[in-house]
């Protein structure tokens, strides 16, 4: 199912699950099972002693081994722990239905997803519990760990209502140096951004055709689909300039103002010149086969990325040909990093198991899955004691650490709307700047339709939330 097909079942279904869970945007549920005053379980949320229960965890197949499970089964008799699969479409359908099936432990894109879960009620309160924890401790946390904070209005101050399982600053670039040189382009320097104006620059010198096809791009964004405005890099950019997507009270957004609109160009240009992949020029090849083969020259990419390719076999042999670089600025801008996704998990704020439930996400998110998560290099962790755990054996580990440990000392949270998904947003953007690429429409003419439908889309969820 496409996004555009999604989007009208998922806002259906939301509407009968808030109705159902009877959920405020700034109160926890009236039944809401968590710890009382002592840091335990409130009546209606504990376990008959000695009853085994099953505890369902959302994460994908890779993210948790089988035999992570039965250790943790083992050390925990009382457990049964599942993983299971879901989409947005299907957990709002299982909420929607009370069904018994609901994951206790939902997995989110944290900064981009969490504040429209948090808005609707959905997130159990973590704080009691934090604040009783052997592995949670205040001072070891990260600042990234505040996009799981939440205040009755928004994200990134307030009591903590989930953790990353691993995250990185998700605007970084990767670049391929044999295709830099080959452009007749100088290696950046890993210690000053370089501009977005320079990106685009150098995308477009080092994107190749042969004929009418392209055989080498310049640019890809994975989690923006290759080259093309979306609203995580908007964000990135506007905070370089000073300025917000949205107003201060959440209710529009403001795509018209001077930075927005030379952003939305920007992106127009870049798929227009064309840097890389997009809507307007497809690429069959995903990011992954164009960058090990070498027929991309930057990626827009997080900390993640350097553990793909420290396990690619097409790459892992030649590390040194790859470097991490700062996020780009936009010109006259500052630097910011800050994360797009955070991915992490939250407790359901109905699971009928609470106490077992945070058994199962202490274990995951503060044990020793998240010290093996950290020694792997796919991610960073949540804790500053974590951090070095990260690899630097190699040349390109010392590279990369290097980098990260600096944007760790500049990090910002990124001013997502509660009150509209990043689903619908995505949607949005798919339906409206799709013709503009195409030249079928003007930038003023989405700019307006966009404007209108976000304008509408958070007033009917603030409403249902009962937010102002």
């Amino acid at each position: 199912m496409s996004k555009k097909q999604m989007y009208p079942i998922v806002a259906m279904l939301l509407v009968f699950s808030l109705a159902i869970a009877g959920c405020s945007g700034n109160n926890a549920p009236a039944n809401d099972a968590g710890p009382g005053k002592d840091g335990k379980a409130s009546e209606g949320g504990t376990t008959e002693a000695g009853k085994k229960v099953t505890i369902r965890i959302h994460l994908a197949e890779a993210e948790i081994s089988k035999e992570q499970i039965e250790s943790f089964e083992v050390e925990h008799p009382n457990i049964d722990l599942e993983r299971v699969d879901t989409d947005f479409n299907k957990l709002m359908g299982q909420i929607a239905a009370n069904s018994d099936t609901t994951p206790d432990i939902f997995r989110l894109m944290g900064a981009s997803e969490f504040p429209f879960y948090a808005s609707r009620g959905l997130a159990l309160n973590l704080q009691p519990y934090f604040d009783r924890s052997e592995y949670f401790k205040a001072d070891d946390l990260l600042d990234t760990t505040n996009i799981f904070r939440w205040d009755g209005q928004m994200s990134g101050k307030g009591d903590i209502y989930g953790f990353p399982k691993d995250w990185s600053p998700d605007f970084n670039l990767f670049i391929n140096k044999k295709l830099f040189e080959a452009a007749g382009i100088p290696i950046p320097s890993d210690k000053e951004p370089l501009t977005w104006e320079q990106v685009k620059e150098y995308a477009a010198k080092m994107t190749v055709k042969e004929g009418d096809k392209v055989i080498q791009w310049g640019l890809y964004d994975p989690l923006g689909g290759g080259v093309g405005l979306n609203q995580d890099v908007m964000l990135a950019q506007l905070a370089s300039l000073g300025q917000s997507l949205y107003t201060a009270d959440n209710n529009e957004i403001m795509l018209d103002s001077p930075e927005a609109k030379r952003i939305i160009q920007y992106w127009v240009e870049a798929v227009k010149a064309p840097v890389g992949p997009s809507s307007l020029n497809s690429e069959a090849a995903n990011f992954i086969d164009l960058f090990s083969q070498n027929k991309l020259g930057m990626m827009v990419a997080g900390y993640w990325f350097s553990g793909l390719l420290r396990s690619n076999e097409l790459t892992n042999s030649h590390l040194d040909d790859f470097m991490m670089l700062p996020a780009p600025v936009m010109s006259g801008g500052t630097r910011v990093e800050a994360t797009r996704s955070g991915t992490g998990g939250i407790i359901y704020s109905k699971t009928k198991h609470p106490e077992e439930a945070w058994t199962v996400f202490e274990w995951f998110y503060g044990g020793k899955p998240a010290d093996e998560r950290a020694k792997s290099g796919w991610g960073l962790p949540g804790f500053k004691s974590k951090v070095e755990l990260l690899p630097r054996e190699t040349n390109f580990d010392k590279q990369t650490y290097g980098v990260i440990t600096d944007d760790l000392k500049q990090l910002s949270t990124l001013p997502y709307n509660p009150y509209i998904s990043a689903t619908a947003f995505s949607t949005l953007l798919d339906k409206y700047m799709t013709p503009v690429y195409f030249d079928k429409d003007t930038v003023d003419g989405a700019i307006e339709k966009i404007a209108k439908e976000v304008k509408i889309q958070i007033r009917e969820n603030k409403d249902i939330v009962g937010a102002k």
